[in-house]
C-alpha cells in the first residue's frame, strides 16, 4: 500500500530472488532508489538509446544505491531485477 505524503504517493516494495519490476512512463514516477541488500547484486536496465549506443545492465552491489530521477518528466521503461539470492529494496515517489 503506498504512502502519500504531500498530494504525492510514495511506493516501497522489497524484490526477492529472481523478480522483476518494470516502469513505464505512464507510471509517473519522477525519481527512484534501489538498495542492494545482499552479496548478490541487481539490475537495473533502461531502453534508452545515446549516440546510438544501446542501454545495457547496470549492476546494484550490495550496500549500494542506484537513484534515478527526472525533472518534469515521467522515467521509463526502465526494469529493475532481483536474481535468484538477491534482494532489492526499491522507493519510488509517485507525483
Amino acid at each position: 500500500m503506498p504512502i502519500e505524503i504531500l498530494g504525492n504517493q510514495i511506493f516501497t516494495k522489497t524484490l526477492g530472488g529472481s523478480e522483476s519490476l518494470t516502469i513505464d512512463t505512464e507510471d509517473g514516477v519522477g525519481i527512484i532508489s534501489v538498495l542492494c541488500t545482499t552479496s548478490t547484486a541487481g539490475e537495473i536496465e533502461g531502453t534508452g538509446v545515446i549516440n546510438g549506443v544501446s542501454s545495457g545492465v547496470v549492476e546494484v552491489a550490495e550496500n549500494n544505491t542506484v537513484t534515478i530521477s527526472s525533472i518534469g518528466r515521467s522515467l521509463g521503461p526502465l526494469t529493475i531485477t532481483s536474481p535468484a539470492g538477491c534482494e532489492l529494496l526499491v522507493i519510488a515517489n509517485k507525483s
